[in-house]
């Protein structure tokens, strides 16, 4: 199961060419869904509804310990990102600028598209009930930032690789092609990368092979297809405690 943090399209599309993958290397046969939202992605996880999922840093965090393994995505030589806040080019410039301004989040379990920055008002002395006119969840980094381009909100979230404006820049491209009408805010703090779930469940047969498959071809000795969905150069296996601070900031 994929996250709807993508958006539908985009996400079908990966699915239908890993689909193609798994079969083709790892000798399984997959159907691949995109959740509604990540709530329903966490209960599809913890129900065993599902072997495989996408999953998003906050929904790693809640799931971890009830699963098998996690493959965190490797970006840059790092598994950690960050978010951050855009707003129109010459617009707000600081967090305190944003007094008044309507905000698109993604989703309210998304580490970058909503709990981090949220965290970051909050670290800086801000209430976002009383700094934000208003506070929209819409799903998905493409439709916060397509609100943001229409005017339909003041200021949105992306994910970015790290604290520096150039990651910014790559991550508009990637998700709106239209960068230069856009300027970052503040950078979040750091957070886990999102990660491959993989589920055990009772009546689960050769997933264990399953999973060392994946190790092997996701290791970042070779590019696969896979890492090309996930936009990784590699994954790596998860510790019991990688999560632990998102879990903190959530409770």
């Amino acid at each position: 199961m994929f996250p709807p943090s993508l958006g539908h399209i985009a996400a079908s599309a990966r699915a239908d060419l890993l689909t193609r993958w798994f079969s083709r290397y790892i000798g399984v046969s997959v159907d691949i869904q995109v959740a509604r939202s990540y709530e329903s992605l966490r209960r599809s996880i913890e129900s065993g509804m599902v072997d495989l999922a996408w999953a998003p840093p906050i929904v790693c965090a809640a799931v971890q310990s009830s699963s098998l393994a996690i493959l965190k995505a490797v970006r840059g030589g790092r598994s950690m990102y960050r978010g951050a806040l855009v707003a129109r080019r010459g617009e707000a410039r600081t967090l305190g600028e944003m007094q008044g301004y309507h905000a698109a989040w993604v989703d309210r379990l998304s580490s970058a598209g909503y709990l981090l920055p949220m965290s970051l008002l909050r670290d800086a002395g801000h209430d976002p009930d009383l700094l934000l006119r208003t506070q929209d969840f819409v799903g998905s980094y493409g439709r916060a930032l397509r609100a943001l381009l229409d005017h339909d909100v003041d200021v949105a979230p992306i994910y970015v690789r790290d604290d520096q404006n150039t990651s910014a820049h790559d991550t508009l491209v990637e998700l709106v092609g239209e960068p230069d009408r856009l300027q970052t805010v503040e950078f979040t703090a750091e957070a886990p990368s999102d990660g491959l779930v993989v589920v055990e469940r009772p009546q689960q047969e050769g997933i264990h092979e399953v999973l060392e498959q994946l190790r092997t071809l996701t290791s970042g000795g070779q590019h696969t297809m896979l890492l090309t969905i996930l936009d990784a150069e590699a994954l790596e296996v998860a510790k019991s405690d990688d999560y632990d601070a998102l879990r903190r900031a959530v409770d």
